[in-house]
């Protein structure tokens, strides 16, 4: 799985970069094989005036399928946080989704009688 990290008019950045990192390797681990890439952009919308305007986007490569997902919010750690769960939890049920399928696609066909 390749992790691809952007950080845009953020201080500390290495280390934002780093704890995203962590973060997505932890959530995303047990789905490595069938996560492509990840591609994580972290920015400041308003830059220096404050408030909620730290933006974490998640763009997830699957190998038939793309997930993207933001959180917006006050402190970039959190933010960072709260959107790694959130991603956890939507793959897994995309997962389980094409499990669900390929489950159905397995089924034998249903033999029906014909009468003589």
């Amino acid at each position: 799985m390749e992790v691809q990290i952007k950080a845009r008019g953020l201080p500390a950045a290495k280390t934002l970069r780093n704890h995203a990192s962590r973060r997505i390797r932890t959530a995303l681990g047990r789905f490595g094989h069938a996560v492509q890439s990840v591609t994580v952009r972290l920015s400041d919308i308003n830059g220096p005036r404050g408030g909620a305007d730290k933006l974490c986007r998640i763009v997830i490569q699957m190998k038939n399928r793309s997930i993207v997902m933001e959180e917006l919010g006050d402190d970039m750690r959190r933010v960072i946080d709260r959107l790694t769960e959130r991603v956890q939890y939507n793959v897994a049920r995309q997962m389980d989704k094409i499990a669900r399928v390929n489950r159905q696609l397995m089924q034998p066909p249903e033999l029906i009688p014909i009468p003589i």
